[in-house]
């Protein structure tokens, strides 16, 4: 059964690219040997940003519902300024936590080479 090609990924000059068959296989590693991650980083960044502008739609409504004067002053600047903080929050939460599984990732291959130089 042939598995459809995943997103092609390029890091540190290499092409990465994970098949679903590939994918699923690394989602169900019990010994956490691979990442799936870094793979799911932008469909989670993505759903991320859809909760915080739907929560800036309602807390814009909200306010139009309390008074005029504050749904125009969260309309025009309380959302827009809590949704910009948000999502840089967020994006720097997965920076940094890609950050940790490559380093991770790093460590491994430096490892694997050590041990066969050592071979």
């Amino acid at each position: 059964m042939d598995f459809p090609e995943g997103p092609r990924v390029s890091f540190r000059g290499k092409e990465v690219s994970m098949n679903a068959k590939e994918f699923f296989a690394a989602l169900f590693d019990l010994a956490f040997e691979r990442f799936v991650t870094i793979q799911l980083t932008g469909l989670v960044y993505a759903l991320a940003l859809a909760v915080g502008g739907i929560y800036a739609l309602f807390a814009v409504v909200g306010a139009f519902e309390a008074s005029a004067g504050l749904g125009v002053l969260t309309l025009l600047v309380l959302a827009p300024l809590g949704f910009l903080l948000y999502a840089v929050a967020v994006r720097v939460g997965l920076e940094a936590l890609v950050s940790l599984i490559r380093i991770a990732e790093n460590t491994r291959e430096i490892r694997d080479a050590l041990r066969k130089e050592k071979a």
